[in-house]
């Protein structure tokens, strides 16, 4: 049995019910009392449960539902696998406030096991490409550079766009001699003509600068290639955040996202999640999905 605080006026102005009937009650449930009038020849009565539970309307009226608490102490009875269907009908920023529930290192866990490509819109969408290779380490980015996606074309292509000064580096580190003048177009070259071996082994003995400044390059041309990190990498920056600002760079998850991490929270804060749902949803959820709990509320 569930002990809410009902609307009683409800069933005296609509089941012709005196407050003296109600008091000689004693301890019994909404639904048993009705019954009882029922026979007791209240023809109103009779048709109490089709009126009720199947009117969300009325189940707003006669359980509170307006009320929190109300909402909490039914939720209190259901369980876990009702409570997370019940969490698909969650506003979605009830879905969004909901993940700071969840402690930091929690956090870190779930976001780790989303998608790469929801990874990486997280991170990106709060750094730029510059700043998270200054915290990526040199043996992540020889990680990316091994990957069979990223085309040698595209590699020579984004040499293009470098800088004087690694350019030179690149061609002294090739030729073994100082050029002072070298042009793209002769690093380019150089590097064409090396084997696929010696091409990826030529990639890792770069500095990290000139790593990071290729890497940027090629996202430019195509985003895409910064999946090719890990999800190591790709973590990096966030964990370098106080839990306030990793929380705001999840505001780019979509609800469904939010969701399925929320499903990972303790069954006991479950019912006090839930209870944030709009009374009108719970009230129509009540009456297609759990009538037999409404069965369980005293009078």
């Amino acid at each position: 049995m569930i002990t809410l605080d009902v609307n009683l006026s409800y069933l005296i102005k609509n089941y012709g019910i005196n407050t003296k009937r109600i008091n000689q009650a004693g301890l019994t449930t909404i639904d048993e009392f009705m019954e009882a009038q029922a026979v007791q020849g209240n023809k109103q009565a009779v048709d109490f449960e089709s009126d009720v539970y199947n009117n969300p309307k009325s189940i707003l009226e006669l359980y509170q539902l307006t009320s929190p608490r109300n909402r909490f102490l039914i939720l209190k009875q259901l369980k876990a696998d009702d409570l997370q269907f019940l969490m698909q009908f969650l506003d979605d920023d009830v879905l969004y406030s909901t993940l700071q529930l969840f402690s930091q290192d929690k956090l870190t866990k779930l976001v780790s096991k989303l998608p790469k490509e929801k990874l990486a819109t997280i991170v990106f969408n709060s750094f730029t490409v510059k700043n998270f290779l200054k915290v990526t380490q040199e043996k992540e980015m020889n990680k990316f550079f091994e990957s069979p996606k990223i085309e040698k074309n595209d590699i020579l292509q984004s040499i293009a766009g470098l800088e004087q000064n690694k350019l030179q580096g690149m061609m002294e580190l090739l030729t073994g001699q100082q050029c002072k003048h070298c042009d793209s177009r002769e690093v380019q070259e150089k590097m064409a003509a090396l084997d696929d071996r010696k091409f990826a082994r030529t990639l890792q003995a770069f500095n990290p600068e000139t790593k990071a400044a290729l890497i940027m390059n090629l996202a430019d041309d195509d985003p895409d290639y910064l999946l090719e990190f890990s999800t190591n990498a790709l973590m990096k920056p966030l964990t370098q955040l106080q839990k306030p600002d990793f929380l705001k760079t999840l505001k780019v998850l979509e609800p469904k996202d939010c969701l399925q991490m929320i499903q990972e929270l303790p069954d006991d804060i479950m019912p006090a999640v839930v209870t944030q749902i709009d009374p009108e949803v719970f009230a129509q959820l009540l009456s297609t999905n759990f009538k037999d709990i409404l069965k369980e509320i005293s009078l």
